[in-house]
């Protein structure tokens, strides 16, 4: 992979998170519709997160080689908790706001690293032999591929609901 097919990639993915989000109004964006009883706004709030978390890492392996304290996903259940705990009483709006401008800030971090940042394994230590292109994809077009089916359906049951009561 290189550059060119990360950030094709990334705007394929958010291309169908985006087309699935068109089909939902506001106040089902809010409903809990989705597993756990989350609601889009609680997924937008999730990626949001994920995708900032992502590229702060990023900024601090660039300074340093080690991440800095306190970034450990260990228990990323108890992350998603904490998330979904932090956001329940935030607007809509201000979540889609900051998670929209997460998804950029990663699209312009890919867009202006060098290829060795984002493709070289030993680039940083901490990473442990792995790219740092793998911790985008996992928070950005993969992350989107693993949610997708449940927001598709959450979709698809409030179109069926529409057409029930029309």
């Amino acid at each position: 992979m290189d550059k060119t097919e990360l950030l094709n990639k990334m705007r394929i993915g958010r291309a169908r998170l985006d087309a699935a989000l068109a089909q939902l109004t506001d106040e089902q964006m809010v409903e809990p519709g989705l597993a756990n009883g989350w609601s889009v706004k609680d997924l937008l709030a999730h990626f949001g997160f994920w995708e900032r978390r992502i590229a702060t890492l990023f900024d601090y392996l660039k300074r340093s080689s080690m991440p800095a304290p306190g970034v450990d996903d260990s228990d990323v259940d108890q992350l998603n908790a904490r998330v979904y705990a932090e956001n329940q009483a935030r607007p809509l709006a201000d979540i889609r706001r900051e998670e929209q401008a997460a998804y950029k800030t990663l699209v312009a971090l890919v867009e202006n690293a060098s290829d060795a940042d984002l493709f070289d394994p030993h680039r940083f230590d901490w990473t442990e032999g792995d790219p740092f292109v793998g911790w985008i994809a996992d928070n950005t077009y993969d992350h989107y591929r693993e949610h997708l089916p449940a927001l598709q359906a959450w979709v698809e049951q409030v179109r069926r609901q529409a057409r029930a009561s029309s």
